[in-house]
């Protein structure tokens, strides 16, 4: 796995031989735990967090589990990332009810917001806040649910939506969202935003706009794949 040495490197036991090591063990055991899933970029990140916070590889395991069998959702880190393209999908829609003024700014600029987003999602910001943030975001995560995912996100653009609005680059956009969250060394801040700001989000409203949005992704992906299929044909016929 060429991802390990390029998680969270520099740090004192992760980025060692034992660390990789660890890391590896952890990940190749879940690969074989739910094939479907395998090893997905992102799930390093999430994988080498729990690693440092639980007490035993196997614990870490099975928290690993946990997060994939019953906390996010299905297929966000299967081959074609299905789930993933369908939440932020979701997350796009979300962004235009709940931040509106942002939403029209962004699409004026053509500014997708997967482009940051993704990486908060399938790294569940492991990758992107600070650590003691993250942690206090997957408390949230584990007691309520994949939505808070979107709680937090949503919460990222709010905090800087003035800055946001005044951008008029994509690369600005993306500077502003990538110094928000490596800085964001207060959790309270963050998750205070997140919910008494962006107010209230069920997990059922959500389920709807997931199943809104599939036949949208399945139908996009299963192009793609024929469009790599006929390119394939092409090449080997010349």
């Amino acid at each position: 796995m060429q991802d390990l040495p390029r998680t969270f490197p520099g740090h004192p036991w992760l980025d060692t031989p034992e660390g990789h090591a660890t890391l590896r063990r952890v990940l190749v055991g879940y690969s074989f735990r739910d094939s479907d899933v395998g090893y997905c970029q992102g799930l390093n990140y999430v994988a080498a967090l729990l690693l440092l916070v639980m007490k035993t590889e196997e614990d870490a395991f099975w928290m690993l589990a946990v997060l994939l069998e019953n906390v996010l959702v299905n297929d966000c880190y299967t081959n074609n990332l299905s789930g993933c393209h369908v939440e932020q999908r979701v997350f796009k829609d979300l962004l235009t009810q709940k931040c509106p003024r942002i939403a029209t700014h962004l699409e004026a600029l053509e500014f997708d917001v997967s482009l940051v987003a993704t990486e908060w999602f399938l790294c569940l910001f492991s990758k992107s806040l600070p650590s003691e943030t993250t942690l206090r975001v997957w408390d949230v995560l584990f007691y309520e649910g994949a939505k808070v995912l979107f709680h937090v996100a949503l919460a990222i653009f709010k905090m800087k939506e003035e800055e946001l609005l005044i951008t008029h680059h994509v690369g600005d956009v993306i500077n502003i969202l990538h110094k928000t969250t490596h800085h964001l060394f207060d959790p309270d801040e963050l998750l205070t935003v997140a919910f008494d700001k962006i107010g209230s989000m069920t997990t059922n409203t959500i389920s709807k706009q997931r199943k809104k949005q599939e036949p949208a992704v399945m139908a996009e992906l299963d192009q793609r794949l024929r469009r790599l299929n006929s390119l394939k044909v092409d090449e080997n016929e010349n």
